[in-house]
């Protein structure tokens, strides 16, 4: 069991398609933890393991590698590092969020493409709630195209000054070979197997001697002898330079710029040495409880864990990743699960991840982040102790929903089992949810995105072979009438034994939205017994089920049963539910009917630069604007507008299109209005 203080939980997060698998790899590689460097594109790679992610060619799903470093020339020097590595997509930033929450610094990679740093925003954010120390990494620089200048510039023109370069790229694309260290000075080469130190190149003193005065005065912000040495015109010595890098980039008062090249393996070395000596081991990031409070981390206090991320395979069972806060945590322990109200598990196995493979251990220390086997009540987010003893951890808060499908087995044999398959892919990844529409009674899988649903399913059918088929969910339409008419009906039918008769009048008045179907009966005289009305009720409710439009229930009609007769033989309750089922399909186009479409209330927040264009989206698509207030979130602004329910089927996907993915939205069912005349519902499905 590692040293604490020399124990490192990194997550890797950025912009999809940046290369932070490909870096992990590069470090793995570099640190000896892997005997072979694999590969994203030919499906190799530690993390990216899942045959979804493979199939893809992205993260699609968290996963866990862990190294140490510099173990060759002191192991008790050597820093244990554990790796979350994060998909990048934004379908799937709440497993991130997560994922994140587990970690103590995080990796920020982005690659060199300015018009991409915007898609960071909701991770900074996050990271920045959280305090989360950060740095950024601008990868593939020796890719054609890339601009480490300009991808700094709008890194800083997001999140302010105190995003600093702390190195300076030697050459560009094809020609980048190395960098020069801001803190130092000095310049280091690539030679294919490590890095050599040269002169900083002629035409680069300039550049670097500006940079470096750049990175001194951010520091300065946060050390007030610093800022003396700077304002008196002395260079402060390297010692207090490196001390104040390590404290300020430590506490995030200063997000550190890195330059990377992750797939021949370009500055890994530096930024190994970067996670070493600037970010937090767990004992100088303590955990907060649910209310607030410090849990420090001491290996002989009680233990406490929390579960960042659950995986389930058919045959092996359940396994929870989980983040050890404080404690030593013993591989056949009884564990105590505080969130589900005391309920005692027992552990099947304690594992480190390297990928897919589970590294047995015989315990765990505070700060590591370790598999525990076959724990099947235990759910992501659930505080774990011993003992019984008493701490609650918070949850990280889950948005709700914006993207769904319903979805139904291929075989009618799988109907009885496709819930509980779907509730074992919903606990690896609880911001999914599946529901039962309350109208349409469709089984809905609801999700982040178009892709997050989607990688859901795939993954439900491989792992348990129940093939399903998905479509949009349905739009619940109703129907209604606009006038009101009177009708007879009258049902007769007579066999070789008793026949069938029932006769009936009823009137029909259209009412106000929301007042549904009511039945009213104004017998008089027993020209129709009592015990048939509940018939004839039932009979006019079922028949509304199907309008004479587009086959939709009908809604908002009061319904009167006022005269009709009866045969003391013949008159049966079937004949009576039949005569008024005739009644009301002779009436109902005869009363303008009409079809409803269900609308709903639309709030759209996105940043300021994008409402306008979001206003135009709106309008395209029937909507009602209602205004546009500032919203909490500084910098932006929350569009509310009434919008035809069946028009928002893939409004995420195309609001993040539209806003670089930084818009979001939510919606509530507010009325239902009649479909315009040259739109047209389609027909119900029978």
């Amino acid at each position: 069991m590692p040293d604490i203080s020399r124990v490192r939980n990194i997550a890797i997060v950025g912009t999809h398609h940046a290369g932070k698998t490909t870096l992990v790899e590069a470090i793995l590689s570099h640190c000896g933890a892997t005997s072979r460097k694999g590969a994203v594109t030919d499906g190799t790679s530690t993390t990216d393991y899942e045959p979804e992610c493979i199939g893809h060619a992205q993260s699609t799903t968290v996963g866990f590698a862990h190294c140490t470093a510099d173990a060759s020339t002191n192991s008790a020097q050597a820093i244990d590092m554990t790796f979350v590595d994060c998909p990048g997509f934004i379908d799937f930033f709440e497993e991130t969020k997560i994922a994140v929450s587990g970690c103590d610094a995080a990796i920020v990679v982005l690659d060199g493409e300015p018009a991409r740093v915007p898609q960071t925003q909701a991770l900074i954010d996050f990271m920045e709630s959280r305090k989360m120390p950060h740095l950024f990494v601008i990868n593939k620089l020796d890719r054609p195209g890339s601009d480490f200048t300009r991808t700094l510039e709008a890194l800083q023109s997001a999140y302010g000054r105190h995003v600093v370069a702390e190195q300076l790229p030697i050459g560009s694309a094809e020609s980048f070979n190395g960098y020069v260290d801001l803190a130092d000075g000095k310049a280091h080469q690539y030679d294919g197997t490590g890095e050599k130190d040269i002169d900083v190149p002629a035409d680069m003193q300039d550049r670097v001697a500006k940079a470096h005065l750049q990175l001194l005065e951010a520091m300065a912000d946060f050390d007030d002898h610093l800022m003396e040495e700077l304002l008196e015109g002395v260079e402060p010595p390297l010692e207090e330079v490196e001390k104040d890098l390590c404290l300020e980039c430590a506490h995030d008062q200063i997000v550190p710029v890195l330059v990377a090249a992750g797939l021949p393996g370009y500055g890994v070395a530096a930024l190994v040495r970067a996670m070493e000596k600037w970010f937090p081991s767990p004992a100088d990031a303590p955990m907060l409880d649910a209310e607030g409070c410090p849990i420090e981390p001491k290996a002989d206090g009680p233990v406490i864990a929390q579960v960042i991320k659950t995986s389930i395979h058919p045959q092996s069972g359940k396994v929870s990743i989980v983040r050890v806060i404080s404690g030593t945590l013993k591989s056949d322990a009884t564990i105590t699960n505080i969130t589900k109200g005391g309920e005692k598990v027992r552990s099947g196995g304690l594992y480190r991840l390297q990928g897919k493979k589970q590294e047995a251990v015989q315990e765990a220390g505070p700060g590591s982040i370790v598999a525990i086997a076959r724990m099947e009540s235990v759910a992501t987010g659930d505080t774990l102790t011993e003992n019984n003893f008493k701490v609650l951890l918070p949850r990280v808060p889950a948005n709700p929903p914006v993207f769904g499908v319903a979805i139904r087995p291929k075989e009618r044999m799988d109907e009885a089992k496709i819930s509980q398959m779907l509730a074992r892919i919903i606990d690896e990844d609880p911001s999914l949810r599946l529901e039962r529409a309350p109208i349409t009674n469709e089984l809905l899988v609801l999700g982040n995105g178009e892709q997050h649903v989607a990688i859901a399913v795939e993954r439900l059918t491989r792992k348990f072979k129940v093939e399903v088929i998905t479509a949009p969910p349905m739009i619940p339409y109703q129907e209604t009438l606009t006038a009101g008419t009177e009708i007879h009906s009258r049902y007769k039918h007579q066999t070789g034994g008793h026949g069938q008769f029932a006769d009936v009048w009823l009137r029909f008045a259209p009412q106000d939205r929301g007042h549904g179907i009511t039945f009213e009966v104004k017998i008089v005289g027993g020209v129709v017994p009592r015990q048939f009305f509940g018939a004839v009720e039932k009979g006019v409710r079922e028949t509304l089920m199907h309008g004479s439009v587009g086959g939709y229930p009908v809604t908002d009609l009061h319904v009167v049963l006022f005269d009709g007769a009866y045969h003391d033989v013949d008159s049966s309750e079937q004949a009576f539910k039949t005569a008024a089922g005739m009644g009301v399909r002779d009436a109902m186009p005869k009363c303008n009917p009409v079809v409803l479409e269900p609308i709903v209330h639309v709030a759209v927040t996105v940043p300021s630069t994008y409402t306008s264009s979001v206003i135009q989206q709106l309008t395209g698509k029937r909507g009602q604007i209602l205004g546009m207030n500032p919203a909490d979130k500084p910098g932006c602004d929350t569009v509310e507008a009434y919008v035809p329910q069946v028009e928002l089927a893939r409004y995420i996907t195309e609001l993040r299109t539209a806003t670089q993915g930084l818009g979001t939205y939510s919606w509530r069912h507010e009325r239902f209005d009649p479909v315009p005349g040259k739109w047209s519902a389609p027909k119900a499905a029978v």
